[in-house]
């Protein structure tokens, strides 16, 4: 997560096709809510971050207009492989 905040933080994000967020703050604002809840253990919002996080998911959205597509499939890979997300 830091990565990917690191990321989104370091250069202007073109947000034209997705429609969650509405500005590049609303978005840093939500990856830090769920940065900070992963690194108290909180869980409650696993599942949004799973959406986020999907092939058609805004932030996949994000990072393919945004010109770095090839960081995000690594990073979400390594999310997927990391023990943060619970067996289904």
């Amino acid at each position: 997560m830091d990565e990917l905040l690191a990321i989104v933080q370091g250069s202007s994000q073109d947000l034209t096709w997705q429609s969650r967020y509405e500005s590049e703050q609303d978005l840093v604002r939500d990856l830090r809510d769920h940065a900070g809840r992963l690194a108290r253990g909180d869980v409650s919002r696993l599942s949004d971050l799973r959406f986020l996080l999907l092939p058609t998911g805004a932030l996949c959205e994000i990072a393919a207009s945004s010109g770095w597509l090839e960081r995000y499939v690594s990073l979400a890979n390594r999310l997927d492989a990391s023990s943060v997300w619970p067996p289904t």
